[in-house]
């Protein structure tokens, strides 16, 4: 009986905890779905790349999501926010993609490969053949650091990705790129936010494991 009310005692604690250091507490914003992106996030030409996701709590679970947010003229800013459980479930496999878009052509909830709707802007750039012949998409001068933003590191987009990339549109369908290059299983995603892929990141502790090792170390 004393044992089962240690347990008991140990559980309500441990949300006291979680509640007091839930991300609610320190003033983030909340984002329960795609259409709390276009209210939270303002200005023409963004697109917000999804580039960590965490949940905190063993019973009464916290999510959020951090996002990389790209303005097409003014730089870049990093933002943490709270979700849903079922928005953070839906883009499972979506790190490294953009999950929200605003551009002259409207807003755009479908994810995509990051910078996808900058390809084919001749307000961004332009293509170029490289030294196979091939067109690549290059940036003008003035948006050179538009690839590391993005996470495309040395990856550059070819014009068949920008044709998939209208034919997903078009069908209404996330699109990973030509080879999977994104999103949560892709190479090039997984080279340029390693964060999220670091193996300590990716461990989970059981709550019963939890439990065992608190009382060894407390009782």
């Amino acid at each position: 009986m004393q044992k089962i009310l240690l347990y008991l005692i140990l559980i309500i604690t441990y949300l006291g905890l979680s509640k007091g250091l839930s991300p609610s507490e320190l003033g983030m914003d909340y984002v329960p779905n795609e259409r709390g992106l276009a209210k939270a996030f303002t200005g023409e030409n963004v697109s917000i790349i999804l580039i960590d996701m965490h949940a905190t709590g063993f019973l009464i679970k916290t999510y959020y999501q951090k996002y990389r947010v790209v303005h097409g003229f003014q730089g870049i800013e990093e933002v943490i926010v709270r979700t849903s459980r079922d928005f953070a479930k839906k883009n499972r496999e979506n790190v490294g993609l953009s999950i929200f878009r605003r551009s002259e052509e409207g807003e755009e909830t479908l994810p995509m490969p990051p910078g996808a709707s900058f390809i084919g802007n001749r307000g961004f750039g332009e293509w170029r053949p490289n030294k196979y012949g091939i067109p690549k998409w290059r940036f003008y001068r003035a948006y050179k650091n538009l690839p590391t933003y993005l996470g495309w590191g040395k990856w550059s987009p070819d014009q068949l990705f920008h044709e998939e990339y209208i034919a997903f549109r078009e069908r209404n369908q996330p699109y990973y790129g030509s080879n999977k290059e994104f999103g949560t299983q892709g190479a090039v995603t997984q080279k340029n936010f390693p964060n999220f892929f670091k193996p300590e990141r990716q461990k989970r502790i059981e709550v019963k494991t939890f439990l065992l090792k608190y009382f060894r170390e407390n009782f």
